[in-house]
């Protein structure tokens, strides 16, 4: 518990365990915790004193280490923790919060004096990644869902389109409350789902040269099981001008794209379109940097 909580304050976690004295296993090695009499000791190494990068980090982060064991303590024997500086609880936690430049997942929960898993929990993040803006819960009572929503438990290839489909909504909207930042899901995450009438619409696709199918799902957000499945396929060839049905991408109707012609690059696009390779990626929801000749790229939503 304690290594996790000096983890979250930025320590590069190593390992935790027990050295046996030799002579008796049933004492510790380490005459500090051996001879302490009825306790529980633990011994924090925070780094090394002939490493240079250690003692830099030391220098600039032991208050936050030190607090972490504090913190894991107060966990371990279940008083509530209170950052420093705090009224030890008086003042109430607020249901939300916008993130700021410069914020990180362990400044933000050190702060309103939640753990970081906590905070990740109640947020659905699967990554420590956070965006200016973006919103954060802070407390189970702006956590759970309301008459309008349900919950969701993602299972094994369980793709957002596929669950928006399910229950009749959107990528979006699925995204939009679960402060989802990419289309990434885990087994096991927890996911709000708004209550849709399950009439799921469809955008028709024309097959173009240099298609596939699984170039069109992942242009889509769906899998390729998805997409035979959506067109009830029982051939996988693709035809020119073979017509598909593919998600609806909210007002995607009107974005601006681009046709992929020989010599391109993912860079060459993105940098004609004010664009990096990594928001072109996004956009299009793209794992890797290859391209096919005829290829439609959205560049502006």
């Amino acid at each position: 518990m304690a290594l996790n909580n000096i983890g979250d304050a930025g320590q590069i976690k190593r390992k935790v365990y027990q050295r046996r004295l030799p002579e008796n296993p049933s004492k510790d090695y380490y005459y500090i915790l051996r001879e302490t009499g009825n306790t529980e000791p633990i011994l924090v190494e925070y780094g090394f004193i002939d490493s240079p990068r250690d003692a830099q980090k030391l220098k600039t982060n032991l208050n936050n280490y030190v607090e972490g064991v504090v913190k894991a303590i107060a966990e371990y024997t279940g008083y509530k923790y209170y950052p420093p500086g705090t009224s030890g609880g008086t003042g109430s936690i607020p249901n939300s919060y916008t993130v700021k430049k410069g914020d990180t997942l362990y400044k933000i929960a050190n702060q309103f004096g939640i753990t970081v898993a906590e905070l990740k929990r109640l947020n659905n993040l699967a990554t420590d990644t956070l965006q200016i803006g973006q919103i954060l819960i802070l407390s189970e009572n702006n956590s759970g869902p309301s008459n309008g929503t349900t919950t969701y438990v993602v299972e094994k290839n369980d793709t957002l389109y596929s669950i928006a489909n399910k229950f009749g909504t959107t990528v979006d909207e699925i995204k939009r409350l679960n402060n989802l930042t990419g289309n990434t899901l885990y087994i096991g995450q927890e996911l709000t789902i708004p209550k849709g009438n399950n009439d799921t619409e469809y955008d028709i696709y024309v097959v173009k040269k240099g298609d596939s199918l699984w170039l069109i799902a992942n242009n889509y957000g769906v899998s390729v099981d998805e997409l035979v499945k959506i067109n009830n396929l029982s051939n996988l060839t693709l035809q020119i001008g073979d017509k598909l049905k593919v998600p609806m991408v909210g007002s995607n109707n009107n974005n601006k794209t681009y046709i992929v012609k020989s010599g391109d690059t993912l860079w060459s696009i993105a940098r004609e379109n004010g664009l990096t390779v990594n928001e072109l990626k996004e956009l299009n929801n793209l794992n890797s940097n290859l391209l096919t000749l005829g290829q439609e790229l959205i560049i502006k939503k």
